[in-house]
């Protein structure tokens, strides 16, 4: 196949992968509602899970910490949105080559593309979880303002550090298949050690484990904008140094492994 014919077919690969992704996610979410909440029949059907899950957890550990429920679930709301996109995406990733099997064996196509088609999805699912975040800014009356479209970079830079992510996790899964349950079970702890159903202020400060933990300064640059408030700096500096050293990184790593995936997903 010409150079021309074989950049033909990867375009329309991509294209035909994008609108199969966003047709999946709308059917996985019918099947979840029809089985969950038959009386919730919506186009949207992956809100209202969340919403409730939310909006209980809102109240009862706005309690339990003694915060103000109109601060707590916006802040809860927008942590646990964006973190439900950073777990998903690394938890599913790590079976991502050993899923695209028959394509990797067959078609030649980047192994960059699987990784692009795995967070499209994921975004798709974000964007219809964001209703969730503007239907309790009209119930607590709250604007985050011209500072709200800072969110627009963030995210960019968030999806950037979370697409190097996700490479290097399915290269590391696809070579050790062991590692899998290990990944799950790592996020599922990163959860409880970063500020998305506690607050920053709850502890001393400038805690090691708020200092030295990653996701704390991908969530800030993302929640901070739809709270209304300005991301710290060092978070923009933090996170655009992780993305430039984690490209590298899973570029180093893809150079070292191509040849090998095939055999690995075997």
């Amino acid at each position: 196949m010409s150079p021309l014919k074989m950049e033909k077919f990867q375009r329309a690969c991509l294209f035909r992968w994008i609108r199969n992704e966003y047709k999946t996610v709308g059917s996985r979410q019918n099947k979840t509602i029809n089985h969950c909440l038959l009386e919730l029949r919506t186009a949207y059907s992956s809100v209202p899970l969340p919403l409730i899950f939310i909006i209980m957890m809102g109240i009862v550990f706005s309690r339990l910490f003694h915060q103000k429920l109109d601060e707590y679930i916006p802040f809860f709301t927008a942590g646990f949105l964006f973190w439900t996109f950073i777990s998903s995406s690394v938890v599913e990733s790590a079976d991502l080559f050993k899923s695209n099997e028959g394509f990797i064996k067959q078609t030649n196509l980047p192994y960059s593309l699987y990784v692009f088609k795995h967070l499209v999805r994921q975004i798709i699912c974000l964007l219809h979880n964001m209703v969730i975040y503007f239907l309790v800014c009209i119930f607590f009356k709250m604007s985050p303002g011209f500072i709200g479209f800072l969110v627009l970079p963030g995210f960019l830079l968030l999806t950037i550090n979370i697409y190097w992510i996700c490479f290097v996790v399915s290269l590391i899964c696809a070579r050790f298949r062991d590692m899998v349950p290990i990944i799950t079970s790592c996020v599922q702890i990163a959860f409880f050690i970063t500020p998305i159903s506690w607050m920053p202020r709850l502890l001393d400060q400038n805690p090691s484990i708020m200092k030295y933990n990653p996701l704390v300064y991908l969530l800030d640059i993302v929640r901070s904008p739809l709270l209304g408030t300005f991301p710290s700096q060092l978070s923009w500096s933090i996170d655009l140094g992780m993305a430039i050293g984690g490209c590298l990184l899973s570029f180093i790593l893809f150079s070292k492994t191509r040849s090998r995936i095939a055999f690995w997903v075997d």
